[in-house]
C-alpha cells in the first residue's frame, strides 16, 4: 500500500511537471487589484482558526498588489506583490536581460535613490488563547536572478511578524538575492532552494517572465496570544527601482494549521537540468543609467 502511494504521488508529480512544458496550456493569469478586502479574502481560508479582527492596509503602487491562478510553481492560487505591475508578469521569458532595456520587467515607480520601489501589505488579527503559530506558504522571484546575486542590487524581501523577519530558506539563512545567487559566475554555488529561468529555456519560460524564483517556502511564527498581531509582507527594489522582483503567497494558507506541502514538480531532475545548463554562461548585464 505504501509503495502504491509513492508510485502515485510520483506519478502526479511528473505530470505536473511535464505540463509546465506545454506552455499555452498552463492558464496562468493575474489580476492587478489594490483592494484590501479582495486581498484579505484570497489570504485567508479556513485554517484560520482562533484569528479573528482582520483588516489590511498597503503601501505602495496600485499596479504592484494583485490576485494569480494556475501559477507554475504549484501554489494554484493566491496574492501577489511586486516591485513592478503585477499584471506584466505571466507570458514568455522572451530575453536574457544583458540590459535594463531589454528586461522583461523593469517597472521603476519613480523612487530614487538607494530607495527604490516599495510594496507593502500589513494583515491585522487577534490571536484568542487557542493558538500557538501563523502559517503560510509562499515563492519569492525576480528579475534581478542570476546576473546581480551577490551585487548591490539585492532587493529586499522581508515576512515580519511583529516585526520579527521570518522569510527564511530551508537552512535559516534570510530570503535574499545574494544569498540565493551569492556568485553568478559559479552557479554550482546557487542556492538548493533556487531555481533558474531562463529566456525560453527555462522549465516555467514559457510561462512566467520573472529570472529565476524559489522553491515554495514556509512561513512559520510565533503568535502573541490575547493580543492584536502584525504580518507585514514586504518587497523593496534596492539600488534603484529597476528590475522587479515579486512573492507569491498561496491563497488561503494564511492561519493557525501548518498547511500541506506543495508537490515541487520544478525541482524534477533532468527537467530542469537543461535550462539551468543553458544559462550558466549567461553575460553580466549593464544598468543603462545605473552606476554600475
Amino acid at each position: 500500500m505504501i509503495i502504491t502511494h509513492k508510485i502515485a504521488a510520483l506519478t502526479a508529480t511528473l505530470t505536473t511537471a511535464l505540463s509546465l512544458l506545454a506552455a499555452p496550456a498552463m492558464a496562468f493569469s493575474v489580476g492587478s487589484t489594490n483592494n484590501t478586502e479582495t486581498l484579505k479574502n484570497n489570504l485567508l481560508g479556513a485554517n484560520a482558526v482562533g484569528l479573528s479582527n482582520f483588516s489590511v492596509s498597503i503601501t505602495g503602487n496600485s499596479a504592484a498588489f494583485g490576485t494569480f491562478t494556475k501559477d507554475p510553481f504549484g501554489l494554484t492560487s493566491g496574492v501577489v506583490l511586486s516591485t513592478g505591475r503585477v499584471a506584466d508578469l505571466p507570458g514568455q521569458n522572451r530575453k536574457d536581460n544583458f540590459t535594463t532595456k531589454d528586461s522583461d520587467l523593469s517597472t521603476d515607480f519613480g523612487a530614487k535613490g538607494e530607495q527604490g520601489d516599495l510594496t507593502q501589505l500589513n494583515l491585522s488579527f487577534f490571536a484568542n488563547s487557542t493558538v500557538e503559530k501563523l502559517f503560510f506558504q509562499y515563492v519569492f522571484a525576480s528579475e534581478e536572478f542570476p546576473e546581480f546575486g551577490g551585487s548591490k542590487y539585492n532587493d529586499d524581501f522581508e515576512l515580519l511578524l511583529n516585526g520579527i523577519n521570518l522569510a527564511k530558506l530551508s537552512d535559516g539563512k534570510t530570503v535574499t538575492i545574494n544569498n540565493l545567487v551569492p556568485e553568478p559566475h559559479n552557479r554550482s554555488k546557487d542556492h538548493r532552494d533556487y531555481i533558474d529561468n531562463p529566456s525560453f529555456t527555462g522549465i516555467a519560460a514559457n510561462i512566467i517572465k520573472l529570472d529565476g524564483f524559489t522553491k515554495v517556502l514556509g512561513f512559520e511564527g510565533l503568535l502573541k496570544k490575547n493580543q492584536t498581531n502584525v504580518l507585514s509582507i514586504r518587497i523593496k527594489d534596492v539600488g534603484d527601482g529597476k528590475l522587479d522582483s515579486a512573492v507569491f503567497i498561496k491563497g488561503g494558507s494564511v492561519g493557525t494549521v501548518q498547511p500541506e506541502p506543495v508537490p515541487e514538480p520544478m525541482t524534477v531532475g533532468g527537467l530542469m537540468a537543461g535550462g539551468a545548463m543553458l544559462a550558466a554562461g549567461r553575460k553580466l548585464r549593464n544598468r543603462r543609467g545605473g552606476s554600475n
